[in-house]
């Protein structure tokens, strides 16, 4: 009987643990993509610390670890944010080109500018966790990123979905928003990245940090 109540003890621990950190993590990210241009640094450390959080990593406390995640990741993140508002600045120039500018409406330019569109934001989806877990060039975490995307459309379809049901909360379910929209301030950045994380675990290469952790203890 002890030993259960014991077990209790801890799942109960964690699960405060990983409330705790899911919270701070996404009122760091708030907090720090304010100027807008970091968005992509502040996105990166949320995924550091959620890997940690994964890998059972203790790191004191989660502001320290997260602002030096910031700080290490913040020029290729950034660089990488910055290339992608560009490039989807240039998919939306494509679009009005074909819609408006052109009579009758150009669908080459349409179809491409979507498919280039598409391909940038599922390549968006791996680049940061990707950044935030493995040291490479610019290039090289961009190139592996967009290869991921395809090479595990699967899973990079189910996190497209959930940052989609996340983020299009507040636009599809207004309503609901109105009352809940306080738990998107506690979770509605860091959550989605946990899931986001949670499906590309296996390429993370999260569970073999997680056995190297273990041997440690």
């Amino acid at each position: 009987m002890k030993e259960r109540f014991r077990q209790l003890r801890i799942a109960f621990n964690n699960t405060l643990g990983f409330i705790g950190d899911i919270v701070f993590l996404n009122l760091l990210f708030l907090v720090c993509s304010l100027p807008l241009f970091t968005i992509g640094a502040a996105a990166t450390a949320c995924y550091a610390g959620v890997c940690r959080t994964l890998q059972k990593k203790e790191t004191g406390l989660v502001f320290r670890a997260f602002f030096a995640d910031f700080r290490a990741a913040f020029r290729q993140a950034t660089a990488g944010w910055l290339l992608q508002l560009l490039a989807f600045a240039i998919f939306a120039g494509d679009i009005w080109f074909a819609t408006v500018y052109s009579e009758p409406d150009n669908k080459f330019f349409l179809i491409f500018a979507i498919v280039v569109g598409v391909g940038i934001l599922l390549t968006s989806l791996w680049f940061y966790p990707l950044v935030a877990r493995f040291q490479n060039k610019l290039g090289v975490q961009i190139k592996n990123a967009f290869l991921l995307a395809f090479a595990q459309l699967p899973r990079t379809i189910l996190a497209l979905l959930v940052w989609a049901v996340v983020l299009g909360l507040p636009f599809f379910a207004f309503d609901i928003f109105m009352y809940f929209g306080w738990l998107w301030l506690l979770g509605g950045v860091s959550l989605p990245t946990y899931l986001t994380v949670k499906i590309f675990r296996k390429s993370l290469q999260l569970d073999k940090a997680l056995e190297e952790v273990s041997l440690e203890d």
